[in-house]
């Protein structure tokens, strides 16, 4: 806010702009009066439109049943959208138009808005509406909005019909369809129980569900069981030998172990593995299972555990250490418990002999229950695959058998919605006669409308063409928009002026020293511009005149900033280097015969190619006859010694140039010369142009002392404004003023 409020009105900007519309003042004159005249034409061409307003009473009822696939069923009661939509709708108005007998059978709705408009239907409130009828007769404004709403009652009436006729025909096929598709559906449902066995797959999928399990828990037992017989052949003794009690605990331990996974009972049969001889073989893995055996009590059964054995045995043991004590070997008390350890370590062995047995006969078991099992594993996946792909194709039938049944049902709901809601008046429209009448005086065209209109239209015209126009101007037209688009000072302005008065360069001295001369004191500024700003080399001796193209007014400037340098009393020297188009031979009124291009191939000498003016200190070297090559020369270090040699001869050189873009001679002059004045033709020049010049003389290394804005027409009111001190007037008052005070 801070930087708003500092921010003031540039009161000389604001009146600059206004002036570059005076300007455009024919341009402004001629758009108002064309938006006056396209006023009167419409008013005098325009056809009359009148208009009435009406007003309709309207009821919505709904229909007694409502179902979501029977759209008209779900009109809400009252006043709706889409009675509205459907009232106002095109099809109605078309049928109106066509009942009154206005248009003909096959009209569009183009044809009606010929004769009607606009139509306009608006809520007044809950149960109005608001029919805006605007016609070219005064007749139909009475008679349409009634019309409209008889067309829509007949309209709504016949659509019904239609539709209901339509909706009982389509629905009854449909029934019919879905209810042959279910009785086809539970046909195959039937014959996929029957011809895949649904009820016998299922038994057989159950019985085998286990069998994994049975499976993996027969395989651990059995990897158990080898583990303890590996053991057990381990403990075994020699041929001769006999197993040492120790070791019959300790088997007797170990098989024990199994008590849990018994599964033999006496009576089975058990196939046990033999070898080629029929000798039973405890470790061997690869037999074949080829002998039965029933289960006997004496292969299962021990006549007592042997743990309680194990416990009798220690307690003997002891009652013999403490006899021993008090008794001899020999003594009839030693010899009883002697006989009853012998009868205890028999009966270990035998029940070792009872578990050795049934632990064989559970290993064999297991191992041709595992077997068994493996080869059942085959029939386990065949038969869950196929349990799997029967139960798949059943619940997809009967999915589809019940979506089936569902859309039949769903159907036969709708038929019986349609027939119940066949007598209805669902949509109360009626007429209640006009609330405003214009059948007499027209309400287009309107008077005030259209003068307000021809007159934003004329000032629209007349300031839009002129803002246009300026904005599509992309010409040069003052310093301070060449200052802003180039970042270079604007050193001078020449206004236009006569071409007898700006060529004669050959003026005396004496013009404009005692009052001065509009014209003159302009080269006169920017030769003290170009003084008050060095290059590089601090000097400014030798300065070249260019421009952006051709026809710009560097020559005319050059050859004036000439004469400025010479009305000062310094010796000046006027350069014509545009080999192509030089005219500075007519400023200064000199022969043409001999000159740069002479001068560049070494056909003449310096002091030949220089030649004398009418003004004694300015002397001028012209171009010479146009010659095949010699701009080439320019780049050469034959011209930057010529400068060279020339600075020692004169106090000033002015350099005219060939204009900067499509031309390479004016970047090579940089190295020769101390700066550039740069001319600008204003309102002519594009300031694409200038910026690409400027921008190739910084590329070379140029040092550009300012630019000119050349040809300036201060007889226009804006460039007047911002440059008056540069006209004529502005110098005729000081001369008037120097009068007055002599």
């Amino acid at each position: 806010m801070s930087s708003i409020r500092n921010k003031s009105f540039d009161v000389a900007a604001f009146v600059s702009q206004a002036l570059r519309y005076v300007h455009h003042g024919r341009l402004m004159t001629v758009m108002g009066c064309l938006g006056i005249m396209a006023g009167l034409v419409y008013y005098v061409y325009a056809t009359p439109i009148y208009e009435s307003k009406a007003l309709v009473y309207v009821r919505g009822h709904g229909s007694p049943v409502k179902l979501s696939d029977v759209p008209e069923t779900l009109e809400a009661s009252g006043l709706n959208r889409a009675i509205i939509q459907e009232f106002s709708s095109r099809r109605n108005i078309i049928e109106t138009a066509k009942r009154l007998e206005l248009v003909g059978v096959a009209a569009t709705w183009e044809n009606v808005v010929e004769i009607v408009p606009a139509i306009s239907v608006a809520e007044s409130n809950s149960s109005h509406l608001e029919v805006t009828v605007q016609a070219r007769s005064p007749e139909v404004v009475r008679i349409f909005a009634a019309a409209l709403v008889e067309e829509f009652r007949r309209q709504q009436d016949l659509t019904w019909q239609q539709y209901r006729d339509e909706a009982l025909n389509r629905y009854a096929r449909e029934l019919k369809a879905l209810q042959e598709k279910a009785n086809t559906h539970l046909k195959t449902l039937a014959t996929l129980e029957r011809e895949e066995k649904m009820a016998e797959s299922a038994i057989e999928q159950t019985r085998l569900n286990e069998l994994p399990k049975d499976l993996i828990v027969t395989r651990e037992v059995l990897q158990r069981m080898d583990e303890v017989n590996t053991k057990l052949v381990a403990l075994a003794p020699g041929r001769e030998g006999e197993l040492a009690l120790p070791d019959v605990l300790e088997e007797l331990s170990l098989l024990t172990t199994f008590e849990k996974e018994r599964e033999i009972k006496i009576g089975d049969v058990v196939r046990r593995a033999v070898s080629g001889a029929g000798t039973p073989l405890v470790s061997a893995p690869q037999a074949n299972f080829a002998a039965e055996v029933i289960v006997q009590p004496n292969m299962v059964e021990s006549l007592q555990p042997w743990q309680k054995l194990e416990k009798e045995r220690r307690i003997l043991e002891d009652s013999q250490i403490e006899l021993a004590k008090q008794y001899l070997p020999g003594h009839s008390i030693m010899k009883k418990v002697a006989e009853e350890l012998e009868a205890n370590e028999r009966g270990l062995r035998a029940e070792l002999t009872v578990l050795r047995q049934r632990f064989q006969l559970e290993r064999e078991h297991y191992r041709v229950k595992l077997a068994t099992l493996q080869e059942r594993l085959v029939d386990y996946h065949k038969v869950n695959e196929k349990f799997t792909q029967n139960t798949q194709t059943y619940s997809d039938i009967e999915k589809e058998k019940t979506l089936w049944d569902k859309a039949r049902d769903h159907l036969a709901e709708k038929l019986a919605v349609v027939t119940f809601s066949e007598d209805r008046n669902w949509v109360e429209m009626h007429f209640k006669g006009h609330t405003a009448m214009r059948d007499e005086v027209p309400v287009s065209p309107n008077k005030t409308k259209l003068l307000i209109f021809s007159v934003v239209l004329a000032l629209g015209g007349a300031l839009g063409a002129p803002t246009l126009v300026n904005l599509m101007d992309s010409s040069a037209s003052t310093l301070l928009q060449l200052e802003n688009v180039t970042g270079l000072k604007g050193i001078g302005v020449v206004p236009h002026t006569s071409k007898e008065m700006l060529e004669d360069v050959c003026r005396s001295p004496a013009v404009g020293a005692k009052v001065p001369n509009f014209l003159l004191e302009n080269f006169r500024l920017v030769r003290s511009h170009i003084t008050l700003s060095p290059g590089r080399s601090g000097s400014t001796q030798v300065v070249m005149v260019t421009s952006a193209r051709a026809s710009e007014g560097k020559t005319s400037q050059a050859a004036n900033l000439a004469w400025a340098f010479q009305s000062m009393g310094a010796r000046t020297l006027l350069i014509d280097c545009d080999l192509r188009r030089g005219r500075v031979h007519h400023f200064t009124k000199v022969l043409n015969e001999l000159g740069m291009t002479h001068l560049l191939q070494g056909h003449c000498s310096i002091e030949e190619a220089i030649q004398k003016t009418a003004v004694p200190l300015l002397d001028v070297i012209p171009r010479g006859p146009i010659t095949v090559g010699t701009t080439d020369l320019m780049a050469q270090p034959v011209f930057f010694n010529l400068v060279q040699k020339l600075r020692g001869e004169y106090d000033q050189i002015v350099i005219d140039s060939p204009p900067v873009l499509g031309l390479s001679e004016t970047s090579s002059f940089q190295r020769a010369i101390d700066g550039v004045v740069f001319v600008v033709r204003a309102e002519k020049t594009s300031l694409k142009d200038v910026v690409d010049a400027v921008t190739l003389l910084r590329k070379a290394g140029a040092h550009i002392f300012g630019l000119v804005l050349n040809d300036l027409d201060l007889s226009r009111v804006s460039n007047y404004y911002n440059y008056y001190y540069y006209s004529v007037t502005y110098y005729d008052d000081m001369e008037s003023v120097a009068n007055e005070m002599r």
